[in-house]
């Protein structure tokens, strides 16, 4: 802010009057508007406002007593009229407008440079400017974070020979919803990629950070990428010219993005071509883990599941030995001494009373909520058809847990699958394959599998 002052005090030529702000507007220096949305966002009433909206996209929450689907006028003379309420809840920025102030760097063909560090807000936000998005952004996918908007837009900015830069998530070099946005990148002048993986680059945050550098102009068939293996150095810059190899575009898959040097990615290329890809080897028999929605209720001790089954010697039926992910280890079967209520879809509650008077005690926080309800202090669970003594999940693969299966744990160091025979139930941070397969165990076990995840 104190350059912008410094900057603009260079136009001054006299001395200010007595009366007179000492320091000049910054009204030419900074805009405030929701920058992915002009004003033809009003050209289709069918738009109607999110109950919630991002606050970091520039948009306040709808005002109360405010009809979201209004007709309004289209064109911007309406938008800067005396409508200062709709204005506040939607602030549309049209790029191109002359009464913005950007309408002759835009006729000039744009912006040398933009530069930033974009809202990350999740696609369940993001209400019915999803259908504005999916109709102006080649990025869009139905479920893609904001930050995808926001780097086709920044781009979309830029003058020939101008550069944009911007700290991401790196979710989207894998993700399925970042799917459009590799497409779209890969006709992009891409300069350079440095992955910070999981580094903790924001204190208390933990949002696995990329730096992504395009150019405006022709795309190249290579970029430079470096992969970031610690925060102990002095400078940035120069770790990344140290550490940096050269991503040939045409190995990079639109499914998903891997920033290995092309020895790797040539080594790759060898075992792809000689396997099967996992999923079509089990022919598709991969499940996840099982999600209660309330584990403080449905997970239970060894303690309690004998106190239930002496109250009640059926309720044995429907508690299962379970696991979860840390409990998971390379090779060794499986041990626990937790256990999972299974009250799945369409079970007959009132056949095990001791179950039912146990879940009773967390009924207000497993009802399910209510598709009318307003507000956000709902204590109960996310809204589902299942009752509030059933598991959040359906789980009609639940019989596949009952089999020999190997266990996936979902966040690990290194390679650590292991083998149950033992009928185990396990957590939402497994996967299982439900399979007997010691030969399919000993390679997903190996360092040739465990590289090729590491890198991919």
């Amino acid at each position: 802010m104190m350059r912008l002052y410094l900057k603009a005090l260079e136009g001054e030529r006299s001395l200010l009057p007595k009366k007179q702000q000492l320091l000049p507007s910054l009204t030419n220096n900074i805009k405030c508007g929701n920058s992915l949305i002009g004003y033809d966002f009003f050209d289709n009433t069918q738009y109607a406002l999110p109950a919630v909206i991002p606050a970091e996209a520039g948009i306040q929450r709808k005002t109360k007593g405010m009809d979201s689907r209004s007709p309004l006028t289209t064109c911007e003379d309406r938008f800067h009229g005396n409508d200062d309420e709709t204005k506040s809840r939607i602030n549309p920025f049209d790029w191109n407008s002359k009464t913005a102030g950007l309408g002759e760097i835009m006729e000039n063909g744009g912006f040398d440079c933009v530069i930033g560090n974009p809202p990350y807000v999740r696609q369940e936000m993001l209400g019915d400017f999803k259908e504005y998005f999916e109709q102006h952004y080649k990025v869009y996918h139905g479920v893609a974070d904001l930050y995808a908007y926001f780097v086709e837009k920044g781009v979309s900015l830029l003058k020939t020979g101008g550069f944009f830069s911007y700290i991401v998530s790196n979710k989207w070099m894998r993700a399925n919803y970042g799917e459009p946005l590799r497409h779209w990148l890969k006709q992009q002048r891409i300069e350079e990629i440095t992955d910070f993986g999981g580094l903790p680059v924001f204190e208390g945050a933990t949002t696995y950070p990329c730096i992504i550098r395009i150019g405006k102009g022709s795309p190249l068939p290579k970029f430079n990428a470096a992969q970031i293996k610690t925060l102990e150095f002095s400078s940035l810059a120069n770790y990344v010219n140290d550490n940096s190899f050269k991503i040939s575009k045409s190995s990079l898959s639109d499914k998903g993005w891997s920033l290995v040097d092309e020895s790797v990615q040539n080594i790759l290329a060898k075992i792809k071509k000689a396997g099967k890809p996992l999923g079509e080897y089990v022919n598709g028999e991969i499940y996840y883990g099982i999600k209660t929605g309330l584990n403080e209720a449905f997970v239970i001790d060894k303690d309690t599941k004998d106190r239930l089954i002496k109250e009640d010697p059926k309720s044995a039926e429907i508690i299962k030995p379970f696991l979860l992910g840390r409990d998971i280890k390379r090779y060794e079967s499986p041990q626990s001494e937790r256990y999972l209520i299974f009250t799945r879809r369409g079970i007959d509650i009132k056949k095990y009373p001791a179950i039912q008077e146990h879940l009773s005690n967390f009924k207000d926080r497993l009802m399910p909520k209510p598709k009318d309800w307003k507000g956000d202090n709902w204590k109960g669970r996310k809204l589902g058809s299942y009752k509030w003594y059933e598991i959040k999940d359906a789980v009609d693969y639940h019989n596949e847990f009952e089999k020999p299966k190997i266990i996936v744990p979902a966040i690990v160091k290194r390679a650590s699958y292991a083998f149950d025979t033992g009928s185990f139930y396990s957590n939402d941070k497994t996967s299982i394959i439900a399979t007997d397969d010691l030969y399919l165990l000993g390679i997903l076990n190996s360092k040739v599998s465990d590289f090729v995840m590491h890198s991919i």
